[in-house]
């Protein structure tokens, strides 16, 4: 009886870890833009570029979304399923200077962000600067939800 009670507590141990979290960084990941620190100190926050997007049904609406190189932008996400949701999107996560992700009462500081998770029903904003041009595909980093539909594109322009 206790070998199986410490196996379901190891068990929801593990399921929490693949849960995951924000990960935001200060130090340097490979290929990632290396002066992230200047350009958000460079940017403009009063009036950044805002851009919402809801998760609902499996689905990012809009899931195509634009946005401008070396502009301010507030990408707001918002999760309107009862499940927890994260954003795969390590190329694009790697051409951008990351200020700060902001919901659940907390700020989390860039300059870097290598992984991003939406907890059901919450509201989440990421303040960043695209650093380059480029297309690139993003999806749910959840087991499945990929396969259902969830995915998107971003296309960063001039």
């Amino acid at each position: 009886m206790m070998i199986r009670g410490a196996c379901l507590a190891l068990t929801l141990l593990i399921l929490a870890a693949c849960a995951g979290s924000d990960a935001v960084s200060t130090r340097l990941p490979p290929g990632f833009v290396s002066n992230a620190a200047e350009i958000v100190a460079g940017a403009d926050w009063a009036s950044p570029e805002t851009v919402t997007v809801t998760i609902a049904g499996h689905a990012y609406q809009p899931s195509e979304l634009t946005f401008h190189r070396d502009r301010a932008t507030r990408l707001v996400l918002v999760n309107a399923t009862e499940s927890d949701h994260g954003i795969a999107a390590r190329q694009f996560f790697a051409d951008i200077a990351v200020e700060s992700i902001r919901g659940g009462g907390q700020i989390l500081k860039g300059p870097w962000i290598e992984s991003l998770l939406l907890p059901a029903g919450q509201t989440k904003e990421l303040w960043f600067v695209p650093a380059r041009y480029g297309a690139y595909a993003f999806e749910c980093s959840a087991l499945g939800h990929p396969s259902l539909g969830e995915r998107g594109l971003i296309d960063v322009v001039p």
